[in-house]
């Protein structure tokens, strides 16, 4: 019955991927065989718990991944369940990106789906269907765990970095400035260029390849992407899109738990946190651990909810041009040029209760040949470096590119990104420093993971720099 609320089995596969999607939980307990089955595979899914020591029951589900882990690398790579299987669904090291979803708006869709795949095949090989992926917070706990890094284990990888202590991308500051966004389209593309791409990037070696899953932390920091999604859908009231366009792409190239060809609706993985498993909470930001009530009719209530979804859009209102087609070395501060005053946007920044964010919309032509850093955003600093903190008030955010150029590379991954300068420019503008006639500027400054950014490294591309104005979208009545 478990495999019901997993993928279904063969016979009842069609019903249930492609009619989960649009059929409430009332409907499919009261329409389907086993209702008392069907409400205690629900009632009871798997638990994905937050990495940390000190519990037996994360301690039990790493022992389960583990072994799950090392049955996957021993079986031969024509197995579809098979780690490099497995992996070369994304991509691979040095051929780059396959099926994978980044900078769309199906970036947590897909990986969603990816996740809950690669869950029952270690649900089926360890043979515990009880068994949760867990899930890296690195918000709250920057370093790996010992299970990770230990030489022996089946969870080791080399990688250049263990750890992402004082990193701005994952810190309280950025994570509240995210999950304050209420459109699902904008706070998808900043949870991916930010906390998403960085974790890749420090984290090194693989990682930071289209080969990535190759490294088993791969899973855990996905889980965490992927609770992040729910905790701002499902915890925190925020919906999805509504679009049908959206809820009807689907995906048939992965595999069941026994290694069968399956398919998928991004519909339905939208319900998954409420059908095929739950999160222990815990903490991102300012937004605490909180326990939502597991009965049936409140899981009725929050999938009615989240399957209406709302009518969200990435509407720009205004779209102010701070630079174009502009290419300059990697290891120079890029600054706009300062033609955009701050009277232009005096309403937004005068009034903070109106409904209307700013952002910073960074788009360059393609990827960097290598991605072993990130970018620093300020506004109004021409001084800008790498030394300059990240509690300067000048400061608005950073990103990093998640893949580098490959000219046969047809699936070339985001190039664009957005940074929410809002608050930013509110501050300087209480500060004084800002008024009407005061241009507004943007410098983006890369900071290497280690090292330095010599010349050899070569040059950025940029496409355009703007400025956009979008209204924030707020909870479906």
């Amino acid at each position: 019955m478990d495999k019901l609320f997993a993928v279904a089995g063969e016979s009842d596969r069609r019903v249930f991927i492609k009619g989960l999607g649009w059929v409430g939980i009332g409907v499919l307990l009261s329409t389907m065989g086993g209702c008392e089955a069907c409400r205690e595979a629900i009632e009871n899914r798997p638990v994905r718990r937050r990495l940390r020591t000190g519990s037996p029951e994360v301690d039990a589900d790493v022992a389960t991944y583990r072994d799950a882990v090392a049955q996957m690398k021993a079986l031969p790579a024509s197995d579809p369940r098979s780690f490099a299987a497995q992996a070369a669904i994304h991509g691979t090291v040095s051929g780059g990106f396959n099926f994978c979803q980044h900078g769309s708006d199906h970036f947590f869709s897909w990986h969603r789906a990816y996740l809950r795949f690669f869950e029952l095949i270690c649900q089926s090989l360890t043979g515990n269907s009880d068994f949760g992926l867990p899930y890296w917070n690195w918000n709250q706990d920057n370093a790996l765990t010992a299970a990770f890094t230990d030489p022996t284990s089946p969870l080791f990888h080399p990688r250049v970095n263990t750890s992402l202590a004082g990193n701005f991308a994952v810190s309280d500051t950025n994570l509240d400035t995210i999950f304050g966004d209420g459109n699902f389209l904008t706070f998808s593309s900043q949870l991916e260029g930010s906390p998403h791409n960085t974790v890749h990037v420090v984290i090194g070696a693989d990682m930071a390849s289209g080969g990535s899953p190759l490294d088993p932390i791969f899973w855990a920091h996905h889980c965490m992407a992927d609770y992040c999604w729910a905790k701002w859908n499902i915890e925190l009231g925020n919906d999805n899109t509504n679009d049908s366009a959206w809820n009807d792409t689907s995906w048939s190239h992965f595999v069941d738990g026994d290694g069968n060809p399956t398919e998928i609706t991004a519909a339905l993985t939208t319900v998954m946190p409420l059908l095929a498993y739950r999160y222990e909470p815990s903490a991102v930001g300012s937004s605490p651990a909180a326990m939502i009530t597991e009965s049936m009719q409140e899981l009725r209530t929050l999938e009615e909810r989240i399957r209406r979804g709302a009518d969200v859009r990435f509407d720009v209102e205004r779209r102010l041009r701070l630079a174009e087609t502009a290419q300059f070395p990697l290891a120079a501060p890029f600054s706009s040029r300062p033609e955009i005053v701050a009277g232009e946007l005096a309403q937004i920044l005068d009034e903070p209760t109106t409904p209307e964010m700013v952002f910073v919309a960074i788009d360059y032509a393609r990827l960097p040949s290598a991605n072993d850093f990130f970018v620093r955003v300020f506004l109004n600093l021409p001084e800008a470096s790498r030394a300059t903190p990240t509690d300067d008030p000048h400061f608005a955010g950073s990103f990093a590119f998640f893949g580098t150029h490959r000219d046969a590379d047809e699936h070339q991954h985001k190039t664009d990104f957005l940074v929410n300068v809002t608050d930013t420019l509110r501050r300087l503008r209480s500060a004084d420093s800002l008024g009407d006639q005061v241009p507004i500027t943007v410098q983006l400054v890369a900071v290497p993971v280690a090292g330095e950014l010599g010349p050899e490294r070569g040059e950025l591309m940029m496409e355009r720099v703007d400025l956009i104005v979008t209204p924030l979208i707020t909870a479906s009545p």
